[in-house]
């Protein structure tokens, strides 16, 4: 059998096109972006930044597109927001509050995951992970804007760290949404009647609400814990020094948590019971209760009167 003069016998590559024998080049398809909610795609970014998911950080990151979508509804930012991201994991929420913020910075402590997020964050011009532990953040030094919004699926183990820290800041948020045990969130949402310390300590600086609850298959890997997406607007309805006042009552009648009033503020009062009493007489509210079933108004009395006992001669 004779070939024509060149030929090789071998068909043309499948990738090849009409143009391409032609002699016109192919544009090459653009890359698609990663869906970091497939378990699949979380294990192979996983794989190549050499990320082991820590329990010790509690690093179990989001799967849940619809999870994924509630966080960022209920935080709602706008083209000229700037967002603080707390735990910015692989980039999940990073990439998907990117698309409707103006700029956001994702902290992290982990170096695997911000060798994931060199990976995840391509294309995302507006969004930034640094390495930084939130505790030691500053709004100013990030170039955050006067109402930044922040949010993130922060280390369960710190959440109460990390709440006081970025609510007692001198320029907190203008609105936080983040993930959380499901217990925490009962908790910082409770009616009165079932308070903690951890709920005076946060409704004194902001509203909360209970946006949802995701079970444990929301997560890669799956935690030992349901969670809830919390909702806070920091709104503090006390003054500095007497939010100081009301912390240190409440934090020595919650350590006496099972007892009554006149246990915990007997503590709080140097083991005076004499201006224990007449601190609540004062205040309006029975020896008998429990610290769980005061409001924070209640407390505040209570601080008040606690404070102007102390100060008066007489009882």
């Amino acid at each position: 059998m004779v070939r024509a003069a060149g030929a090789t016998g071998r068909r043309p590559p499948r990738e090849w096109s009409r143009e391409a024998v032609s002699g016109a080049a192919t544009p090459r398809r653009p890359r698609a972006p990663l869906d970091l909610t497939k378990p699949a795609t979380v294990r192979a970014v996983a794989r190549r930044s050499g990320l082991t998911l820590k329990r010790r950080l509690s690093q179990n990151l989001l799967v849940d597109p619809a999870a994924l979508a509630a966080i960022v509804e209920a935080l709602d930012p706008g083209a000229g927001d700037d967002v603080l991201e707390i735990g910015a994991g692989i980039g999940t929420l990073t990439v998907a509050l990117a698309a409707r913020a103006h700029r956001v910075v994702a902290l992290e402590v982990d170096e695997a995951c911000l060798r994931a997020t060199a990976i995840t964050l391509r294309g995302h011009a507006n969004a930034i992970a640094v390495r930084l532990d939130v505790r030691q953040a500053d709004p100013d030094a990030l170039g955050l804007g006067p109402d930044y919004l922040a949010a993130g699926n922060i280390p369960y183990h710190l959440t109460g760290a990390i709440l006081t820290r970025l609510l007692e800041e001198v320029r907190p948020p203008l609105r936080a949404v983040f993930l959380v045990q499901r217990e925490v969130a009962a908790r910082l949402t409770a009616p009165a009647g079932d308070w903690s310390l951890a709920t005076v300590a946060v409704r004194s600086l902001a509203t909360v609400e209970r946006v949802a609850d995701l079970p444990p298959s929301a997560f890669e890997p799956p935690p030992a814990v349901h969670s809830s997406i919390l909702r806070l607007v920091p709104s503090p309805v006390l003054g500095s020094a007497e939010r100081r006042a009301v912390l240190e009552v409440a934090r020595a009648a919650f350590q006496m948590r099972r007892k009554t009033l006149r246990h915990g503020v007997t503590r709080a009062a140097g083991g005076d019971a004499g201006l224990a009493a007449a601190a609540l007489e004062a205040a309006g509210l029975d020896a008998g209760r429990r610290p769980g079933t005061l409001d924070l108004d209640e407390w505040r009395a209570l601080a008040t009167a606690l404070e102007a006992r102390r100060r008066s001669p007489a009882r």
